[in-house]
């Protein structure tokens, strides 16, 4: 209980930190940097097997890579950077958990409406949340959808399917941060505009082939409300707002910034006395859930700074070759794939921006990465989401690979074409 709660503590400090650096603090970001890694020490041995086995393989590879790149006399500096890579997307992560405080949805002991309407509310409602609130959304309609602590596979695949589209566009989903980082010079307007498109199509091709399932006629659906969607409508809008009115602070500290405070002016004024002990509770209960998260975003910083520092001590780097529409489709393709593997779409993009470098187009290269993310997710069997859903509702997480897998394929057309027709206008 007292490492839990140190830990808890620990990421807050490291979230406030990141923070104060993304806003020009004079600060040192190995400060957040190595908070992070004392709680992904402390927090290791209570990680899965898997998870262990890919940071390690991760840190391994990354140090092997850098080691390299050392001896072809890289500056130990790129090696230092590693520590904080991915200080601020850890950041975002925790501060958006802070959200489920105050995003509230239908909790009231009414009847769950039945049926194919309450299918299709149901798959937008986990797309609205989850673009804000994350994997909470998937808990908190999960556990109301539930019938003795179980889901039906066909309701595991609308939470599925709904949650995972929302990494196209949405600023407060942990994908978008990655895309920002790894393809430097994208642009968040123009990856949110443009990953509406393939979102909006893909709640249509996913519930267009849900409805058609056996039980979709009794399928008990979530009593979603329009007036629910204030929040996280305005939370969305806020971080555009704020991109335009602060250009020089990064948006995923905007996004850190932003969860943070709309939280606590909330909390002060829905419940002033109880607003304290809320937000305590949250940092000693909820953020050290985070653990896995943590040190696989540490892990992946690794990985990437050594594979860059590995392709500079080599010269070995597609750096300025061509990256058109084909070379990201491709890329999506490939890494897609390999998340039907288990190779969780992190490890795939922190690998490729290592090799490729600057391209010419770094909104192509960013939306590429948003992709692999949104359909990588839906169809690995051993991504976050599903071994969640496995591990809280019974649902075997390999039956995902075969259930999502016809719409996967369906998506990944979807996205090719999204790419070619986005440089297609680009270039007009």
């Amino acid at each position: 209980m007292v490492r839990k709660t140190l830990c808890g503590w620990l990421l807050f400090a490291a979230l406030s930190l990141s923070i104060l650096v993304g806003f020009g603090a004079p600060l040192s970001p190995l400060l957040p940097g190595c908070l992070a890694w004392l709680v992904a020490f402390l927090l290791f041995g209570r990680l899965g097997r898997v998870q262990q086995f890919q940071t390690l393989a991760m840190l391994a590879v990354g140090l092997v890579a850098a080691a390299i790149g050392l001896w072809r006399d890289v500056p130990l500096a790129a090696l230092v950077r590693g520590l904080y890579a991915n200080h601020v997307l850890i950041a975002m992560l925790a501060a958006v958990t802070f959200l489920r405080l105050v995003t509230t949805l239908q909790t009231e002991p009414v009847a769950l409406p039945k049926g194919r309407a309450a299918l299709w509310r149901t798959l937008l409602g986990v797309h609205l949340f989850g673009a804000v609130i994350n994997m909470s959304a998937v808990f908190i309609i999960g556990d109301r959808l539930a019938r003795r602590g179980r889901l039906s596979s066909l309701q595991a695949r609308v939470l599925s399917r709904g949650f995972s589209l929302a990494a196209h566009w949405s600023p407060f989903f942990v994908a978008m941060g990655v895309a920002l980082t790894q393809a430097p010079g994208s642009q968040l307007v123009t990856l949110s505009l443009v990953g509406l498109v393939p979102a909006a199509i893909g709640l249509g091709i996913a519930g267009a082939g849900l409805v058609r399932l056996p039980g979709a006629a009794t399928l008990r659906g979530y009593p979603m409300q329009l007036k629910s969607l204030a929040t996280p409508v305005t939370l969305a809008l806020g971080v555009f707002l704020l991109r335009f009115w602060l250009p020089g602070v990064g948006v995923i500290t905007l996004v850190s910034a932003l969860s943070l405070l709309v939280t606590a002016l909330l909390l002060l004024w829905q419940a002033p006395r109880q607003a304290a002990a809320r937000w305590q509770a949250q940092v000693v209960t909820q953020l050290p859930r985070m653990g896995g998260e943590v040190v696989l975003f540490l892990s992946a910083g690794v990985l990437s700074v050594g594979i860059s520092m590995l392709v500079t001590g080599w010269g070995v780097s597609l750096a300025g070759m061509p990256f058109g529409p084909l070379q990201a489709a491709l890329l999506l393709w490939l890494i897609v794939g390999l998340a039907v593997l288990g190779i969780h779409p992190l490890i795939s993009i922190a690998t490729s921006s290592g090799i490729i470098g600057t391209v010419g187009d770094p909104n192509l290269l960013a939306m590429t990465y948003l992709m692999t993310w949104a359909l990588g997710v839906a169809a690995s069997p051993l991504s976050g989401m599903h071994m969640a859903l496995q591990g809280r509702y019974g649902v075997p997480a390999y039956r995902f690979v075969g259930w999502n897998g016809r719409y996967v394929l369906l998506m990944l057309l979807v996205d090719s074409a999204v790419l070619f027709a986005y440089t297609a206008l680009t270039a007009a």
